[in-house]
């Protein structure tokens, strides 16, 4: 029995022993690190073209000139890992290293979510909201960055919240691999910060509500109440892959 024991903690040890060995060779060249950082942000900017192109913003409340945007409005899709994964040549990759190509997705993923649900905008002007006869006749917002807004889940998207979970999906990970890891969480909350600040919320269509009738019967053209607009956009750059490497590498470099 004692024996059978030992032969098995041998094996753990051997298994585990060789396992570590090459994790810590995953990245011990610098070559390696720098085609990590370019799968990376290659995957980032098609998976985010395709989410940001499938978002709709739906069910923006008008009163007056002002449209509101509350959570749960930007729809359509999400962005997920599976989405980012799809960019991923996998073949010929060591399996450690596409264990972190997957962790840095699955962050975003959960990072994204939270901000996508809990976004919200208090102040989409309408300028034609402000004055109408009777109802809104169909008009677009003018354009307003996603940044002049705010999320219940920004903190998700920061560096230090996206590098935690990659931690927590890659546990007791070696030196240079959580080095590897927090080049990426910070290159990816810098673009989503430059991100939102290019970005914008275009083409919203807004019609409806109730609003004053015209002289003689009424008081004259008015402020509309309870219009909705829908079948808004993002509009903008998407993430920037360039930026992104550039980051990262920078970034390893330095450490």
């Amino acid at each position: 029995m004692k024996k059978c024991f030992k032969i098995t903690s041998l094996l753990l040890i051997t298994v585990f022993g060789c396992q570590s060995v090459q994790a810590q060779e995953t990245f011990s060249e610098a070559g390696k690190r720098r085609a990590f950082a370019k799968d990376i942000s290659g995957m980032m900017s098609g998976a985010w073209k395709r989410w940001q192109d499938g978002v709709v913003v739906n069910g923006v409340e008008v009163d007056g000139a002002r449209g509101t945007l509350n959570p749960g409005d930007l729809q359509g899709v999400y962005f997920t890992s599976d989405n980012m994964m799809g960019f991923f040549e996998k073949e010929g990759k060591p399996r450690h290293y596409t264990e972190c190509v997957k962790a840095v997705a699955l962050s975003v993923e959960k990072g994204m979510r939270a901000w996508q649900k809990g976004y919200s905008h208090p102040n989409i002007p309408f300028p034609q909201g402000a004055s109408c006869s009777f109802t809104l006749t169909l008009c677009n917002n003018v354009p307003v960055t996603l940044a002049s807004g705010r999320s219940l889940g920004r903190q998700e998207m920061t560096e230090r919240e996206l590098y935690g979970y990659m931690l927590y999906r890659l546990p007791g990970e070696d030196e240079r691999t959580m080095e590897v890891l927090k080049s990426a969480a910070r290159a990816i909350s810098d673009g989503f910060s430059r991100w939102e600040r290019t970005c914008s919320i275009v083409d919203l269509q807004a019609s409806g509500g109730i609003a004053p009738r015209p002289a003689p019967m009424g008081p004259g053209p008015g402020p509309v109440r309870g219009a909705k607009a829908n079948n808004g956009k993002l509009s903008g750059p998407c993430f920037d892959a360039g930026e992104m490497y550039r980051s990262m590498v920078e970034a390893m470099e330095r450490e």
